[in-house]
């Protein structure tokens, strides 16, 4: 009697035990940012060309977890002023939009500003959302060739202001070494080429004003050649006036048909006006008539 009892006790022990409700687990967001490539570089940008330095750029939110995702993007400087760097000290202001939410995302202060109105990033469990900015740098603010960038964090942050995820990014432009060249000063244009009188020939200087003007990411050097040899000749004779010429100051010799002028050291944007001045030779015995030469004139970035 005594055994049926006990174990009659043992049932019901074991039925309670399995009454027992299990503890569900709590679903979780679980966030990743994806910012495969890791820099956003504005790439082989002319600054002389006709358009302002642009990009678009994607990030990729992915939730593995098991409950929705509610966040703003938020970009965060890495303890540098703000502004993309050469290197050379000074910095070239940007600004970036979120294209999704609609609203300035420049961290101007240090941080994208909070800003009431702005859409959240919503992502759903085991789901994805791509957030597209476009990144436009001041072109105005462009100090010289090279990549010019800024290093970032972007941070997914709760609608409470908990950050949740961030990822380290790298901001930056990609100025392309380039120069140009034009002319300023007592000239006319024939078909396509600038004309310069230097009126009577006279033995010194021709009071000619004429400038080279250049615009380069940096140091250049002009390279000239003449088609005379740095003579001015007289058409279908073998009648020649000897010239010489200098720009900003620095002779530059044509007599074995090309001569070069390299701008001065420095770095950074260069705006460039050159004078040139032509000194004529020996006029002395000449025929009279139209002395002429054609000298072409190119340059290159150093």
């Amino acid at each position: 009697m005594r055994s049926r009892l006990y174990l009659a006790a043992a049932l019901l022990a074991a039925a309670a035990a399995s009454a027992t409700p299990a503890v569900a687990q709590r679903a979780e967001c679980r966030l990743r940012i994806n910012t495969n490539p890791s820099s956003w570089i504005i790439r082989g940008y002319d600054p002389f060309g006709n358009s302002a330095p642009s990009g678009t750029f994607d990030l990729v939110f992915t939730n593995s977890g098991d409950a929705e995702c509610t966040f703003y993007p938020v970009f965060a400087l890495d303890g540098e002023p703000f502004g993309l760097s050469a290197g050379n000290g000074r910095r070239t202001p940007y600004g970036i939009v979120d294209l999704f939410g609609g609203y300035d995302a420049t961290p101007l202060a240090g941080r994208t500003q909070r800003r009431t109105g702005r859409r959240a990033v919503v992502v759903a469990p085991r789901g994805q959302q791509v957030v597209q900015y476009r990144l436009v740098v001041d072109d105005r603010s462009i100090s010289g060739g090279g990549l010019h960038d800024q290093r970032v964090e972007i941070e997914a942050e709760a609608t409470d202001g908990t950050p949740i995820v961030a990822e380290q990014l790298v901001l930056g432009l990609d100025v392309l070494p380039s120069a140009t060249l034009g002319l300023s000063g007592a000239y006319r244009v024939n078909n396509g080429r600038a004309l310069v009188d230097l009126g009577e020939l006279q033995e010194g200087i021709a009071e000619v004003p004429l400038q080279l003007r250049v615009q380069s990411t940096g140091r250049y050097k002009l390279t000239l050649a003449s088609r005379n040899n740095g003579r001015l000749q007289l058409p279908g004779t073998d009648w020649f006036v000897p010239y010489g010429l200098a720009i900003d100051g620095q002779s530059v010799e044509l007599a074995g048909g090309s001569g070069e002028y390299s701008s001065p050291t420095g770095q950074g944007l260069r705006r460039d006006s050159l004078p040139i001045r032509f000194r004529i030779g020996d006029v002395s015995d000449r025929r009279a008539g139209t002395y002429s030469d054609v000298i072409s004139i190119s340059v290159a970035p150093l």
